[in-house]
């Protein structure tokens, strides 16, 4: 398991004062480059814990973010998302 081999990782929780400049409620996500510019913000923001859990899977194959963070979402999700 991914976790044992490299430790836990803490990943500071922001709120969304601390990350967006702009309001997010605004953003179309039913247009697949919206979404996936939102998910890697969320994430590389460290806030991706609120995202959905299979919108997350499906999408993480395609976003451009740093390896080790990708491989660390992909062991989470494959412990906590059914489907």
């Amino acid at each position: 398991m991914f976790w044992k081999e490299y430790g836990k990782i803490e990943i500071m929780r922001l709120t969304k004062d601390y990350i967006w400049d702009y309001d997010v409620k605004k953003l179309d996500l039913e247009k697949p480059e919206v979404l996936l510019w939102y998910l890697k913000r969320k994430i590389e923001c460290g806030d991706w814990e609120v995202l959905d859990r299979k919108t997350l899977k499906k999408y993480l194959p395609k976003l451009k973010i740093n390896s080790y963070l990708k491989q660390i979402l992909k062991e989470y999700l494959k412990n906590n998302v059914q489907g």
